[in-house]
């Protein structure tokens, strides 16, 4: 008589969290059972670190198994838990499909019976509950901290960049977070490199002076600063505009979180009233976030600057003939040149022309009454027009509840919250260009103001010279303008100053 053949099984075992010794058990007691029920292990499959929550990629062992499946290579598949294939009915549905069985050991239950798949899908059922009730308990739990009085605790998890995660067994009373400061021996490049709250506080200052996004970004990553390390990308990633919007939008930095966590993803609709103190020390003050906020939300800001500029004066000084803002390029190769936009009435190198006007900036901010420079920029009434703010977002949240409640129709509400929306966006433009004092702060006053210069980057520069004047820029004529004084430029160059 031929002897009957043996059962090919496949032995699966899954860990959520890297854990070497732990696949090793699981694939140990299902050789034990393959064993004893008299089946030929024709295969092992592992998966390390991948939580049984999510698909399953290609790539995976999983993946490769369910193709072996179907393929016909095995006939039982044995596992510890059903919770190893994964938390829903799918998986078990697509061995069925493939004609092979699935063998527990803890449940010992077997798909190859009526009873045993009835087991099965109430076990998965009940598995797939409890990580739901799980999750909607954290969430609760989360929440509830965040409102307690002594709680400010966020979240485990991304830590904005500029801050450190304090562990739960480290903080005891202290902080959730602390600030990401220079790491170093004092005053050495090593301590300057690594401060990332520097970096967050220069962010904010840049762009309440009026300094384009993408300039900040193009600062940032010259120097060779990078986002917060991830798994996929251990050094972290240049700078994007994009990326600083969400730092500019985020509470985190002067020290609020959202009142609660959904809330957190759509940042436009985080105010002061709908955040609550964070309880770790703040970067920025909570006047610097609304300012860079309302900036950022202001209707008429453009969104697109166009591309980051490498140079002082492109796309700021305008031709003496067209007023054509004046282009970087078309000189010789390697060599910095402006033409006039048009490209039809100037064409002049650049460094003589930046060095030039640099002079007469910084000439301009050494004056002693340059100090007049920054009267009726600042608001002092900043913190009553804020206030007003806030009753006016809570009055349109109280129009929208009446109308549920049925108290007024909805003409009354859309002429309630039209008014209030009015005032709002008043209210913002004022707030923003409150905040344009900001590009001239440092550097108005300072002891030196050449050095002062000297230490800014472009962007701030750039900011400075469009708060100061507009510059004019005419043809320099024929003959050789390579050793020009700067009383022959002058004669080139007009400064129209702003009031």
């Amino acid at each position: 008589m031929t002897p009957k053949s043996q059962t090919r099984a496949a032995i699966y075992a899954r860990q959520s969290v890297a854990a070497d010794e732990l696949l090793a058990d699981q694939i140990a007691r299902c050789r034990d059972l393959a064993s004893a029920k008299g089946f030929d292990v024709v295969e092992v499959y592992s998966d390390n670190n991948v939580s049984g929550y999510k698909a399953r990629e290609a790539g995976t062992a999983f993946s490769r198994m369910l193709e072996d499946a179907r393929a016909g290579r095995f006939d039982v598949l044995i596992v510890r838990k059903l919770d190893r294939l994964g938390r829903s009915l799918a998986a078990l549905e697509a061995f069925a499909a493939a004609r092979v069985a699935v063998v527990t050991i803890d449940e010992n239950i077997d798909l190859t019976t009526v009873n045993g798949r009835l087991m099965a899908n109430l076990l998965t059922s009940v598995a797939r509950a409890e990580v739901e009730i799980k999750a909607e308990r954290r969430v609760n739990a989360n929440n509830a901290r965040r409102a307690r009085e002594s709680g400010g605790i966020p979240t485990s998890g991304r830590v904005p960049y500029g801050y450190r995660w304090v562990p739960t067994k480290d903080r005891g009373d202290g902080d959730a977070y602390v600030i990401d400061g220079p790491k170093g021996e004092p005053g050495t490049p090593a301590e300057r490199d690594n401060d990332r709250a520097a970096d967050v506080r220069e962010i904010y200052s840049a762009f309440l002076a009026g300094v384009a996004l993408g300039s900040i970004a193009r600062d940032l990553n010259a120097r060779g600063r990078r986002t917060v390390p991830t798994k996929s990308h251990p050094e972290g990633v240049p700078f994007t505009p994009t990326t600083l919007r969400r730092m500019l939008m985020s509470p985190y930095y002067c020290a609020r979180m959202p009142l609660e966590a959904a809330e957190k993803y759509d940042q436009r609709a985080l105010t002061r009233g709908t955040t609550t103190p964070g309880r770790w020390e703040p970067i920025v003050s909570v006047e610097e976030w609304e300012a860079a906020k309302a900036r950022l939300e202001h209707p008429e800001r453009k969104t697109s600057p166009g591309p980051s500029r490498r140079w002082l004066l492109s796309g700021i000084a305008v031709c003496g003939v067209c007023r054509m803002p004046i282009r970087a390029g078309g000189g010789e190769k390697g060599v910095h040149s402006y033409r006039c936009g048009s490209m039809a009435h100037f064409m002049r190198r650049g460094d003589p022309l930046d060095r030039f006007v640099e002079r007469v900036i910084v000439a301009r901010l050494a004056r002693p009454d340059a100090v007049d420079l920054l009267d009726d920029r600042e608001r002092g009434d900043a913190d009553a027009l804020r206030a007003e703010r806030e009753r006016l977002a809570t009055a349109i949240r109280q129009a929208g509840d009446d109308e549920m409640d049925g108290l007024i129709d909805r003409a009354e509400r859309v002429r309630l919250t039209k008014r209030a929306n009015a005032r709002v966006a008043e209210i913002d433009e004022k707030l923003r260009s409150g905040a344009d004092v900001d590009a001239l702060a440092g550097i108005v006053g300072a002891s030196d103001v050449r050095a002062t210069w000297d230490t800014l980057s472009l962007g701030r520069k750039r900011a400075i010279l469009e708060a100061l004047a507009t510059v004019i820029v005419h043809s320099v004529g024929q003959g050789n303008r390579r050793n020009m004084s700067d009383e022959a430029m002058a004669k080139t160059v007009d400064f129209e100053w702003h009031d």
